[in-house]
């Protein structure tokens, strides 16, 4: 696939990614808060705009440079990264994960597993015990961890697998911890506020896949 068709692709769905976000944020409007807030629409916002499509591209053209030229991987990569970055963003701006995107992002990964028939076994324990182990959590913290961070975890599964989804949450936890803690400190949030830790989870998930797709 030419580099200019992954511009294309980029650009379009990078944007298409954010305005149904934002058709979802004004969907659910009286029930989100706002984290870190924007002047418009998420679509007409260009540092979202370049963020969303930018990324993508870049962790395509490190795919390619860590692998080869190999189509597919690049692919799984573009797609992994394209999700994950909308996923940090929608978390960071109005504290919430959409359930219509990760289950979209899910089923992608379910149908990469069918497809290729490797991993499907692992990649379905990894889901749904990423899925239990964070649900038990989120009760058992009182809401420290949230219905998106849990449903998060389990899509992410799909794509990772059992060893790289165990990497990514320890690893999300802490470098979240720290800046929650930061946070704290400097008094901009309280102990009583959200914390997204969903992006720490995706940002940590993203550059592992990355790195070690197959």
């Amino acid at each position: 696939m030419p580099l200019g068709v992954f511009i294309i692709l980029g650009c379009l769905l990078g944007r298409g990614l954010l305005s149904w976000s934002g058709a979802l944020s004004r969907e659910y409007e009286s029930e989100l808060d706002t984290f870190i807030p924007i002047r418009g629409t998420v679509a007409e916002s260009r540092w979202l705009l370049a963020i969303s499509g930018a990324l993508p591209l870049l962790c395509a053209v490190a795919a390619y440079i860590f692998h080869g030229l190999q189509y597919p991987n690049i692919l799984y990569v573009f797609i992994v990264s394209l999700f994950l970055i909308q996923f940090s963003l929608t978390d960071f701006l109005w504290q919430v994960i959409f359930d219509k995107q990760l289950a979209l992002f899910a089923l992608l990964g379910l149908t990469r597993l069918l497809l290729s028939g490797q991993g499907l076994m692992d990649g379905l324990v990894a889901a749904a015990v990423g899925f239990a182990v964070f649900l038990l959590l989120a009760v058992i913290t009182r809401g420290g961890f949230g219905g998106g961070d849990v449903k998060l975890v389990g899509a992410m599964g799909l794509w990772l697998g059992s060893d790289l989804l165990l990497v990514t949450v320890i690893m999300g936890i802490i470098m979240g911890g720290i800046m929650a803690l930061l946070l704290l400190i400097t008094k901009k949030r309280s102990r009583k506020d959200y914390f997204p830790y969903g992006p720490y989870f995706a940002i940590t998930g993203m550059v592992l896949f990355l790195l070690c797709v197959q």
